[in-house]
């Protein structure tokens, strides 16, 4: 039987965690924001508003602060203590209305970010993409195919992009 002796080890030990180190490095660092420190020039910049700004709303609020190159220009919501909630959440002041339209009609805001009750995504979705906006918006965007066919074909007609992302 082969005894381990301190020098192996060490070996093996020094290898395990240069071996989760580099794992840790490669895997499980988001790489998109390994940019992060770097400056992003003013027309290089997306300026978005977020129109819903209840938990989830601020959630995402929040995790913009950590990508280089975004501005939250202003937010929506029906409800004031949610306007300052989201003010609280991108930590400055910025506009806040409770009427989703006046963003759409904002010329500096160039993406928005839906965060409504799933009942009111189709609308707003349909809404902004009309209004040539880049729309981010998690699932689901409609209950059936039969309401998801029309506001998709709207969207690819106005020549905007519509982005979802599906959530684990």
């Amino acid at each position: 039987m082969h005894s381990l002796t301190r020098r192996d080890f060490m070996r093996i030990g020094t290898g395990s965690v240069a071996a989760g180190a580099a794992v840790k490095f490669t895997l499980l660092e988001p790489a998109a924001l390994w940019g992060a420190g770097r400056a992003v020039a003013a027309s290089d910049r997306v300026r978005f508003a977020s129109i819903g700004t209840g938990t989830r709303g601020c959630e995402l609020l929040q995790a913009t602060l950590a990508v280089p190159g975004i501005e939250c220009v202003a937010v929506c919501d029906l409800y004031d203590s949610r306007h300052e909630a989201a003010q609280e959440a991108v930590q400055k002041q910025v506009p806040a209305t409770r009427s989703y339209k006046e963003i759409l009609d904002r010329k500096d805001v160039d993406a928005v970010i839906v965060a409504v009750p799933d009942h009111q995504h189709r609308r707003i979705v349909v809404d902004a993409c009309a209004a040539g906006k880049d729309v981010y918006c998690e699932k689901p965007m409609s209950h059936t195919v039969e309401t998801a066919s029309p506001w998709w074909m709207r969207c690819i007609k106005q020549i905007a992009s519509c982005r979802w992302a599906a959530s684990a």
